[in-house]
């Protein structure tokens, strides 16, 4: 499959959320960036989500990414323009292995 590299224009941070205790004994969140790489962003369109039947209130979304020997879960999130994203599913992109999909959604104020 041959993908253009340069629409790998939007830098995103794959992130590790964990609950961790402070030197009190207070639980507080800990985030270690994985990876920082760039990323194609495509937003899911009202259309495709109706004939998706999908809710309304998350935003849907799909992060284009190079693949890494980096291990990504859908335990971890993105974080792109000031927006925290869950990862609902990871994709090799292609036979090459070179490209790796990230579909992940973001609740809205409706949801």
């Amino acid at each position: 499959m041959n993908m253009d590299s340069s629409r790998l224009n939007k830098r995103i941070q794959i992130l590790k959320i964990e609950k961790v205790r402070d030197a009190d004994g207070y639980e507080t969140t800990k985030e270690t960036v994985v990876r920082a790489p760039w990323a194609q962003f495509y937003q899911i369109s009202g259309t495709e989500l109706m004939k998706a039947g999908a809710s309304f209130s998350e935003v849907k979304v799909r992060f284009l990414i190079r693949w890494s020997g980096t291990p990504v879960s859908r335990k971890m999130v993105v974080r792109y323009n000031g927006a925290d994203y869950d990862i609902e599913y990871i994709n090799g992109y292609g036979d090459s292995m070179e490209y790796m999909e990230l579909w992940c959604s973001r609740k809205t104020l409706e949801g």
